[in-house]
């Protein structure tokens, strides 16, 4: 076979390790230029020319359409019974030989072309420049299991794209990859294999809203959630062993405890509440005096520290309240059976008691193990209508309360606590999907009431681990400066300015000031059902009570703290990102539409302000000078509650 070409001669040659072919444009001893379209020619020297055609290509687009009918004549072609023919001998081959072989007569240039396309692909023969060896047997096996291998995954990659583009049937592998692309984003182990896949790169939020039309998520499933993996649900075990703990559930369990059964005691939580874990209680004297009664749920006695319960309660932290569910630290066997402090049912309890002199002077308060029955379950709205109503049954106990309770804040107050009127912003999501917004302030006689005793028996608890000497987790921070805060009629901005200037609070294991709450010592005990810390903290208190070992000391304490710490800080962050995604997905509603709002603050043309409708904070641009307390009118441009992500701009 002559390798030189002619000028405008047809050869195929070897570029970069690629069989192309081309028309000669000009020929040298030692190279040849060969045009491969009309704007591109190659440099190519002789030894990589493999085959003249003694075709005269009539423009520069020739070779590619004679190696375009070459490849389509070669998936004809194979190369089998040839290369079993000829494997045994170990030699190296000539093109012409080897054509000839296959064909049994002289190839046309056709033919040959045909066949060395056939040659250059194949998994039978090995090129050596311009000759070929025929390959291992073992490495055939190979290259055929990795032909093999590519073949699926190009059939797989098809039914793939048929798939995601809703033409075909996904496979749970695809779904489950997709998944995690849509919750880890560009950090998930399966972005590089979806890109190969899909050909181009899919963005989490394209793989979220796949899913959503697949129908295997629901267009508000909360991706945040799934990407810090936070269990919602109780595995069998755990339900066994809460059931175990019910059946166990018996008088003997009462024994020992001072019986306050026949106390007027009641709890006051939200409507909808389920795990009401304190109650609060009066008992008159004749003298005038009387007795007030603080009550927690002992969920000390339920569940057993370092148990495979008390483990889970660990890892999740805290219960978590989302407007359209609730996710509890502990079985709802626990939360909302037998450690909810239900209405006529005896419960385990570790109570404060403190008596109430006639003259409203207060006693040393004192801790102990109880067994209660409450009397009714009172919402909020409720306890503020009965102590509005001097008729009332039990008018008399609510006002006793709220008259301690009120007491207890001036002494805060005159102790430094910082007096600033809080809102409760209440979302939930009704059957039918609808977002509904409640604004409330904090300032009810109820709300008061309830607050002030809660936080007079976080301080006698922590008072006592100080007096004892019990390692405990306190809750400390540091006293806000307030000092340049400017009067204003404006509830919101003064809410704002003061809040912005307190300090986190912060879990410590030594005793310290809170200085917003301004009390020390402090930490978090009437709460076991729902915080692990106030678990923790109670587990400690009822140890002193009744005289037993303590069950943390300072080294178990110390390794839980950062854990409970950042624990926390994720819980408040979902809740608080859920919150806002529910709020903004009731927003996108009223795009285009102007609000009432606030400015809190400025800074470089751009302002933070409260859309008052819905106590909400964002950041918006301003267009022109303007000043904090000052009202204006925001309209809405943008929202997605997907990426959390608003814009209002001035009217």
């Amino acid at each position: 076979m002559n390798t030189l070409p002619k000028e405008n001669e047809i050869a195929l040659f070897r570029y970069r390790n690629r069989l192309m072919a081309g028309v000669c444009v000009n020929i040298s001893h030692t190279r040849a230029r060969f045009a491969v379209s009309t704007r591109t020619s190659h440099n190519v020297p002789i030894e990589n020319i493999l085959q003249t055609t003694g075709q005269i290509g009539k423009d520069k687009t020739a070779g590619a359409t004679w190696l375009n009918r070459a490849e389509a004549t070669s998936a004809d072609i194979d190369l089998c019974d040839l290369w079993e023919l000829v494997v045994e001998e170990d030699e190296i081959w000539d093109l012409n030989e080897l054509a000839e072989l296959h064909y049994n007569h002289t190839p046309t240039s056709e033919e040959m072309s045909a066949f060395l396309v056939a040659l250059e692909t194949s998994v039978h023969f090995d090129a050596e420049g311009r000759r070929f060896r025929a390959t291992d047997p073992a490495e055939v096996d190979h290259r055929l299991e990795m032909v093999a291998r590519d073949k699926e995954r190009e059939a797989e990659r098809e039914a793939f794209l048929k798939w995601l583009k809703f033409q075909g049937t996904g496979k749970d592998d695809w779904i489950n990859r997709l998944k995690d692309v849509a919750i880890y984003g560009e950090q998930s182990k399966y972005a590089h294999w979806l890109e190969r896949m899909a050909g181009e790169t899919i963005s989490a939020r394209k793989a979220f809203d796949r899913l959503v039309a697949e129908g295997v998520w629901d267009q508000h499933a909360f991706v945040e959630l799934m990407r810090e993996d936070i269990p919602l649900n109780f595995p069998d075990l755990l339900i066994k062993e809460a059931n175990a703990i019910q059946a166990m559930y018996k008088s003997d369990l009462f024994a020992n405890r001072q019986d306050l059964t026949d106390t007027d005691t009641v709890t006051i939580d939200d409507a909808s509440t389920t795990d009401m874990d304190d109650a609060i209680s009066v008992q008159f004297r004749e003298d005038g005096s009387y007795q007030i009664g603080v009550h927690i749920t002992d969920a000390s006695a339920l569940i057993p520290a370092y148990s495979a319960l008390d483990e889970e309660a660990r890892n999740r932290g805290a219960s978590l309240y989302f407007p359209e569910a609730k996710y509890p630290m502990l079985p709802p066997i626990l939360s909302e059976n037998l450690g909810s402090l239900i209405p006529h049912e005896n419960r385990l309890a570790v109570s404060l008691l403190w008596d109430v002199g006639s003259d409203g002077a207060m006693e040393i308060p004192t801790w102990t193990l109880s067994v209660i029955r409450c009397c009714e379950k009172l919402s909020y709205d409720e306890a503020d209508e009965i102590l509005d109503d001097a008729a009332h049954p039990r008018h008399a106990i609510l006002s006793a309360l709220f008259d301690a309770a009120e007491s207890l804040l001036i002494q805060r107050v005159e102790a430094g606590a910082i007096a600033v009127d809080q809102i409760d912003r209440r979302v939930n999501i009704s059957t039918d999907g609808t977002v509904n917004i409640k604004i409330k302030k904090r300032d009810s006689k109820a709300d008061l009431l309830v607050s002030e005793l809660m936080v007079k028996a976080n301080v006698e608890a922590a008072k006592l681990c100080v007096e004892q000497n019990a390692p405990a987790i306190f809750r400390v921070q540091d006293a806000p400066d307030l000092s340049d805060i400017e009067p204003t009629e404006s509830e919101q901005l003064h809410r704002y300015q003061t809040l912005t200037r307190m300090r986190a609070a912060a879990i410590s294991l030594q005793p310290g000031l809170h200085g917003g709450l301004g009390v020390e010592p402090y930490c978090q005990t009437t709460s076991p059902l729902r915080r692990f810390i106030d678990l923790i903290s109670q587990r400690q208190l009822v140890a002193i009570i009744d005289n037993r070992p303590l069950p943390y000391s300072v080294d178990d304490l110390t390794t839980l703290c950062p854990y409970i710490e950042e624990r926390l800080r994720l819980i408040n962050r979902l809740e608080q990102r859920r919150e806002r995604y529910w709020i903004f997905h009731h927003l996108s509603q009223y795009r285009g539409q102007t609000f009432d709002a606030l400015v809190l603050n400025t800074w470089d043309h751009r302002a933070r302000i409260e859309i008052l409708d819905y106590a909400l904070q964002v950041d918006m641009r301003l267009s022109g000078q303007i000043s904090a307390g000052k009202r204006i009118s925001a309209r809405l441009t943008r929202v997605d509650p997907w990426a959390d992500d608003i814009q209002f701009v001035m009217e």
